[in-house]
């Protein structure tokens, strides 16, 4: 479709939010933050911040009306939701106030087909911005208001489609981990009342925490010695994209922290007791604020990974993390980490059992994340082929059920 292309300046108003954050935030105004977007439209706070009319009066604060098209200029770029009453934000957002040329809707599908346009055009060292400026200066293309109006119908009514589609199957696939976990939790013996358990440390060698202090000043692009982090475990397994390397002079500096096959290293912050076996291909590597736990004789790895991974072992983290800001797990509470007493020949046979087990609901969530995943591109191209009028939608109109 031969629509024409102009600057987004052009056809609506820009507003940028005040640096300063008002405080107390107790007023009926929404302050909004990335936490709150959820779907189309935005409606308030989920924390229930606001700010005063007074705040706003002596404050100067940019309120963005009903209408406006509040697109994130940093952190996840190029996020965008539908003001549906007068909100105001931190600089983490900039408005868009659609004029009389443009659909708000037509617009919020628009703004959030270009996320890749938005981050490649962004700048910024440490943390990446679009100026008021930058979005103005967007080229973007505009059908008639009626046009418009079809596009934004169409992508309604399919947008949705989709969106039941996949929390179809993310429901489904939450019913398969909540088995999975029943499975793990019966093989374990975590759901008998009379188990018996022993601390985590009369049944290791060592329970001991990677390198914390200035870590990033033994990194290296070239050469260098795998150091995971938080980011590398995931439960049951390790990944080794975003691996970082650190210095061979760091490396010897740090021995305590150097790993073998066959450790454990659990998650500390973040996902605070997320745990995986270290493979023998990673025996050497070195590791980053991480719980390293070395086996001995009476505790088999592959046991040891499913009890730390499963729900028992979560809420035990939880009640043992520490820190006002963000928590993290320590070294003292893992060592008191309850196992259940289990010959270690009982351990390699029940690790058995749920390797056995679990494997074919593992496969079928992996298909469903993929299925999610797939969905998530077809909604993607169907929006962004949709607004800059790749096909007619008037041919293949979507009808909100």
């Amino acid at each position: 479709m031969n629509w024409p292309v102009v600057r987004l300046g052009s056809v609506v108003d820009t507003l940028v939010p005040q640096r300063d954050k008002p405080d107390p935030l107790t007023g009926s105004i929404p302050w909004v933050r990335i936490e709150d977007f959820d779907g189309r439209y935005l409606s308030g706070s989920k924390s229930g911040q606001g700010v005063t009319q007074e705040q706003v009066r002596r404050m100067n604060l940019r309120v963005f009306p009903p209408g406006t098209v509040l697109c994130s200029c940093s952190c996840s770029m190029g996020a965008t939701a539908i003001a549906r009453v007068p909100l105001v934000s931190n600089q983490t957002f900039i408005g868009l106030v659609p004029r009389n040329e443009i659909d708000s809707r037509f617009l919020y599908y628009l703004m959030g087909s270009m996320r890749d346009e938005l981050q490649s055009q962004a700048t910024g060292a440490i943390q990446q911005y679009l100026s008021r400026d930058d979005f103005r200066s967007l080229l973007i293309p505009l059908p008639t208001l009626d046009e418009q109006r079809r596009v934004a119908e169409f992508l309604d009514a399919e947008t949705a489609r989709i969106d039941a589609l996949k929390a179809a199957r993310m429901r489904m696939r939450g019913l398969l981990l909540l088995r999975r976990e029943r499975v793990i939790e019966r093989a374990l013996g975590l759901d008998v009342d009379d188990q018996e358990f022993v601390p985590m440390k009369h049944l290791v060698q060592s329970v001991t925490v990677g390198i914390v202090i200035t870590p990033a000043a033994w990194y290296v692009e070239e050469g260098g010695i795998p150091a995971l982090r938080g980011v590398n475990v995931k439960p049951g397994r390790i990944v080794t994209e975003d691996l970082i390397k650190i210095s061979a002079e760091g490396h010897a500096a740090h021995r305590k922290s150097q790993l073998r096959g066959g450790d454990l290293v659990v998650v500390r912050t973040g996902q605070a007791g997320t745990a995986a076996v270290v493979p023998q291909e990673l025996d050497g590597a070195n590791c980053i604020d991480l719980v390293i736990i070395r086996p001995g004789p009476s505790l088999f790895p592959r046991f040891a990974e499913y009890l730390l991974n499963s729900d028992y072992s979560k809420r035990r983290v939880a009640e043992h993390s520490v820190g006002s800001i963000q928590s993290h797990f320590n070294v003292a509470a893992m060592k008191l980490m309850p196992v259940p007493k289990r010959s270690v020949e009982d351990q390699i046979r029940i690790a058995a059992e749920i390797d056995e087990s679990v494997s074919p609901i593992d496969e079928v969530v992996l298909r469903m994340v993929k299925q999610e995943r797939l969905l998530d591109e077809r909604r993607q191209a169907l929006i962004t082929a949709a607004v800059t009028g790749q096909f007619d939608v008037t041919t293949a109109r979507g009808v909100a059920a």
